[in-house]
């Protein structure tokens, strides 16, 4: 099997019965009109595909797009992977409005590189030909192709068909790689079977590379399928990257259950876009304003959807689109964007498309079946609270500065997929980026270093707030200190900072207490007398200890319970089981007399530990179940060992 050469695709446009599809087979020898109904009226309907190889062997695919009106949504389902367009235009006809549409589009998609080509000149004079000629140069001077050549051509004679096929040659050595990182995506414009293969889908990848024997998923469906083989331009290849156009065998899926507008992606991009920050562009051709949060078709590679659009403000640092803007600051829900606007704002789609950044769209007002604008994907899945200055950042290439904006959000650091989506990256790539950057990973999620200063800080600061009015209190539960933070927070992370503000003497934690180390001296010493009264009471009564209630009852209408809790925090006074509390010093001695005996026998049975403390059996298993928990001793079978004679 052979790996092919980068491969670019050409694309075709122009007004309808212009000579599109004649002019793809002189150059390649194959009709794209493969339809019956093609055939008959001697239209292009859907989409053609086609294919010829430069004189240095790289193989050039080819998808040629219908004319007329009617089929827009076809023409846009194939242009969204042009790397270079046949822009075709009848010398008799002259400019149309079919051309006009297409030239935005195009503009829109921001292809790389165009050909314009004068078609028919067998049926007009030279002077015609030089007014269709210095027609078009005017209509392109504002668009992104502005500086393509026009050559004029006769399907009849083959005349300039030579000049076109040098002029492909060598604007193929300026056209810019599409990129192969990031993950793998086929938007899909055929689906069909083939007998003794199954299913076969074929489109232009649009981003990765995927190989032979790989697990791939189908978007917005989320089916899993596996790739039995590959062709690209009908030879067997072992790859297929960003591109290239390609027929995919796929196993474990029906090709009943994939249409037109559907993806083929790497199993790791798990989801379309329903909401994403974007850049807006609208045509100067717009006859009318478009409002706010406006539902308009929106069309990406070979999908679509109906998008609820929302402006959020003027892209003021943005180069002129087809016409100067007409200025004016966008404020509330009713504004309008004028003609020629740039404006950054969020789509809202009804249905998912596999978006991912930096990908261009297309915006068409399906009430006037007409192009008003279009813009680039900013990030797919959107930001918590979007603003004009993130906006600013998201716009640039500045992949630092993008991961950095996108773990300042809401919440304490982010999934590293998560970002890999957001910003379409191998792991690879966002591994390399976190060595580059002040960012901390905590297994899969990445946090800035600088909130984990911050965080620390801010605890401290809690904790001795905390302390200052509280000061009869041990400190804050673990749990309730994350609570406060005012931003999500994985309890693994939190535990972790907290591990490591412990160890370098910043805080304490002590049974599930964290307070300020300071603090925890003064809280010990700071006493009253009823303290005193009650822990007498739990040391004297030893094993036999009395019940909280009826400790309760002799000191009523004191503050017994603020005081006793007080205790507990102290770690004076332990709850050992239901109802069961004994002071620290009786448990000190019950711990003293467990050691002593093992120490002597290896092991002791609740029997023992019961008669060398001369209680109740029920309290000392209780007790003993009091240290299991504080993995002080462990049970095998009816013994306890104590836990540092373990080996591991």
């Amino acid at each position: 099997m052979l790996k092919p050469k980068q491969t670019f695709i050409i694309g075709t446009a122009g007004h309808i019965d212009h000579g599109k599809t004649s002019l793809i087979k002189a150059l390649t020898g194959i009709d794209t009109d493969r339809l019956k109904e093609e055939k008959e009226r001697g239209i292009s309907i859907d989409l053609g595909f086609a294919y010829f190889d430069l004189p240095d062997g790289t193989r050039c695919g080819i998808v040629d797009v219908p004319g007329h009106e009617r089929f827009i949504k076809n023409m846009l389902a194939g242009a969204g992977g042009f790397d270079l367009v046949l822009f075709v235009v009848a010398a008799d006809d002259g400019i149309m409005p079919q051309t006009r549409e297409h030239l935005e589009i195009m503009h829109l998609l921001r292809v790389q590189k165009g050909i314009f080509v004068i078609t028919k000149i067998d049926l007009a004079d030279k002077d015609r030909v030089d007014e269709v000629k210095k027609g078009i140069k005017a209509l392109i001077e504002n668009t992104c192709l502005r500086n393509s050549p026009v050559v004029q051509f006769s399907a009849a004679t083959s005349y300039g068909l030579d000049e076109i096929r040098k002029k492909i040659a060598d604007i193929a050595k300026d056209i810019t790689p599409k990129s192969e990182g990031g993950f793998f995506r086929l938007p899909i414009d055929r689906s069909f079977a083939v007998k003794g293969f199954g299913a076969v889908v074929t489109g232009t990848a649009a981003s990765g590379r995927i190989k032979k024997g790989d697990d791939v998923l189908i978007l917005p469906s989320g089916k899993k399928a596996k790739i039995r083989g590959l062709q690209s331009h009908k030879k067997d290849v072992e790859e297929l990257g960003a591109g290239q156009r390609g027929a995919v065998n796929l196993t474990g899926v029906s090709y009943s259950d994939i249409k037109r507008g559907d993806f083929l992606v790497s199993t790791d991009l798990t989801k379309g876009t329903m909401e994403a920050d974007v850049e807006f562009e609208f045509l100067s051709s717009i006859e009318k304003p478009v409002k706010n949060h406006s539902v308009l078709k929106l069309h990406h590679l070979t999908g679509e959807a109906l998008a609820k659009v929302r402006f959020l403000g003027k892209d003021a640092a943005a180069p002129p689109p087809i016409l100067p803007p007409q200025v004016g600051e966008e404020k509330g829900g009713g504004n309008k964007i004028k003609t020629g606007d740039k404006v950054f704002g969020r789509i809202k789609l009804k249905t998912p498309l596999v978006m991912l950044r930096n990908d261009r769209f297309v915006l068409r007002d399906f009430s006037i079946n007409k192009t008003i604008g279009g813009g680039r994907v900013l990030l797919p899945f959107g930001l918590a609270k979007p603003d004009l200055e993130k906006y600013q950042i998201l716009k640039q290439d500045n992949l630092l500065n993008i991961m950095t904006l996108l773990l300042s959000g809401k919440d304490f650091g982010l999934d590293r997929q998560i970002i890999r989506m957001q910003m379409n990256l191998t792991d690879d790539a966002l591994s390399w980026l976190i060595v580059k950057s002040g960012v901390m990973q905590f297994g899969y999620f990445l946090v800035l270093e600088s909130r984990i200063k911050d965080l620390k800080q801010s605890l401290i600061n809690s904790l001795d707030t905390f302390h200052k009015t509280k000061p009869d209190e041990i400190g804050i539960e673990e749990n309730i200190l994350s609570k406060g933070l005012g931003y999500k927070i994985l309890p693994a992370i939190f535990k972790q900072i907290l591990d490591e503000m412990i160890l370098d003497n910043s805080i304490e934690r002590d049974k599930g207490f964290i307070f300020l180390k300071a603090h925890k001296t003064r809280f010990n010493e700071t006493k009253n007398p009823l303290e005193q009264e009650i822990l007498n009471v739990f040391k004297s009564n030893g094993f036999n200890p009395s019940r909280l209630d009826e400790v309760k009852q002799k000191y009523k209408g004191w503050d017994f319970q603020k005081t006793f809790d007080i205790l507990i925090k102290k770690g004076m006074i332990a709850r050992v089981a239901q109802d069961v509390y004994l002071s620290k010093d009786t448990l000190d001695m019950a711990r003293e007399k467990l050691v002593g005996f093992i120490d002597k026998n290896n092991k002791i049975k609740a029997a023992e530990f019961r008669d060398i403390l001369s209680c109740g059996r029920k309290l000392a298993i209780e007790i003993l179940e009091y240290f299991d928990k504080e993995r002080f001793t462990l049970r095998s079978g009816d013994y306890r060992v104590l836990r540092k004679t373990v080996k591991t």
